[in-house]
């Protein structure tokens, strides 16, 4: 179920920042939307003051868990994520797609942004799929404002952050802890019958027997971030082919983490994967 809602991240995500690609060349006000640090968008300045702001927001995020015994604030927050990025991702679509303009697809965009984060407020249940668009909305709106080059060395960055925060300081376990629990889009959560129970039939296990695997949205929006990115160099088979390898990669880090029990940072096999997928998709074009 995690791989599968992986893979739908990638695919939505990696559409709709093509489509975004696709409208700013034929319309000037789409390219304000770029989230760039500086003008230039291959600079690769954009990775490091990007890699500065993460980590500004998970010392904020460790601060709030620290000091505030409430999840409120992680409540709201999570209603002006989800707001924001699902609102790129519909205007992707609405703009590129319905014949609108650019002023009325982005105040339908938001209008219809805002409204699914509200009723994700109110209704837990949406976690997943909630996580799935706004991260989708991240990878589109990042890979459409990053060239290849600064988006590679974000992604290395962040695999680095990624280790170091899991094995050496562990803070990114008690974010995880944090993040991914009350049913907040932070995270994609599978739940499974334990192993010794998975051949017996029973209508109801407990909550708290269930196996339960959880994954980041910054793992699910990270690897379509490259591939929104690749398809400015590479083209759409570059693109795909840093989806795919990204894909193939969970999979296996996965089926690793379920049968070892363990945990580990998802973003550099993950990344890894994507590379050496693209590595060999360049080869087989040079062959062919």
């Amino acid at each position: 179920m995690i791989t599968l809602m992986f893979a739908i991240t990638q695919i939505i995500g990696l559409i709709s920042g093509i489509l975004l690609i696709s409208s700013a060349r034929g319309n000037e006000y789409v390219n304000m939307m770029s989230i760039s640090v500086v003008d230039d968008s291959n600079s690769i300045l954009n990775a490091f003051l990007l890699i500065f702001y993460v980590l500004i927001g998970a010392g904020i995020a460790l601060l709030i868990m620290k000091f505030f015994r409430t999840k409120i604030l992680f409540r709201l927050m999570e209603l002006a994520v989800v707001g924001g990025t699902v609102s790129v991702l519909l205007f992707s679509f609405i703009f590129a797609l319905s014949g609108f303009g650019f002023f009325e697809s982005l105040f339908s965009s938001i209008l219809a942004g805002g409204a699914f984060s509200i009723i994700k407020f109110f209704t837990p249940s949406l976690k997943n799929p909630a996580a799935i668009l706004s991260s989708a909305g991240v990878a589109a709106l990042f890979g459409f404002s990053l060239g290849f080059i600064p988006a590679l060395a974000f992604i290395l960055l962040l695999s680095l952050y990624d280790y170091i925060a899991v094995f050496k300081t562990r803070h990114m376990l008690t974010l995880a802890k944090g993040l991914g629990t009350h049913d907040m889009s932070f995270t994609i959560t599978a739940k499974a019958k334990p192993p010794s129970k998975a051949n017996i039939k029973i209508e109801k296990i407990p909550e708290k027997e269930l196996m339960r695997l959880d994954l980041g949205s910054g793992d699910l929006a990270v690897p379509a971030v490259l591939a929104v990115s690749t398809y400015s160099s590479f083209g759409l088979e570059g693109a795909i082919a840093v989806a795919v390898g990204a894909i193939i990669s969970i999979y296996f880090t996965l089926e690793f983490v379920i049968k070892r029990h363990v945990v580990l940072p998802a973003l550099p096999p993950i990344c890894l994967g994507s590379l050496i997928a693209l590595f060999l998709a360049e080869l087989i074009k040079l062959a062919i």
